[in-house]
């Protein structure tokens, strides 16, 4: 793969994890306070999310092809391994994040959709920061 693809390839996936970590940062923050239209917010949020989870998925997969997965005996395949097991519980528990919103209709009051979303888009950040520390490990050994 030639070095400025590799680059662009790169720049996309902390692009996409900064789309990511600053909407759920973003939407955790209005939410502990007055929000005009949570719902909205949190709704464009979701719609972001899942498309800039799309490239960072593509683009992690690119990543590896261009580094080789290592095999889980090395200290980056292990740390890797770790990661991708985050990743995948990310995944199926934002699922159900967003299965829940796109389920609660008007009738859930606006206090107990802002409680649920301090919690769920918290979990999201927190979450997220541990992938992005991961990351960290594995981009710096």
């Amino acid at each position: 793969m030639s070095q400025s693809l590799h680059l662009a390839i790169r720049t996309l996936h902390v692009l996409g994890m900064a789309l990511v970590l600053g909407g759920a940062v973003g939407v955790w923050a209005a939410v502990r306070g007055p929000v005009s239209d949570l719902r909205a917010l949190a709704m464009t949020y979701e719609w972001v999310f899942w498309a800039a989870l799309g490239v960072l998925v593509l683009t992690g997969v690119g990543n590896l092809g261009a580094l080789g997965a290592p095999g889980p005996e090395t200290r980056w395949g292990a740390v890797f391994l770790v990661k991708l097991t985050l990743v995948i519980v990310f995944v199926a528990g934002s699922a159900v994040r967003t299965l829940a919103l796109v389920r609660a209709d008007r009738a859930v009051p606006d206090g107990v959709l802002a409680a649920w979303s301090r919690r769920a888009y918290g979990l999201t950040t927190v979450t997220l920061l541990g992938i992005v520390v991961l990351a960290e490990v594995l981009a710096h050994g």
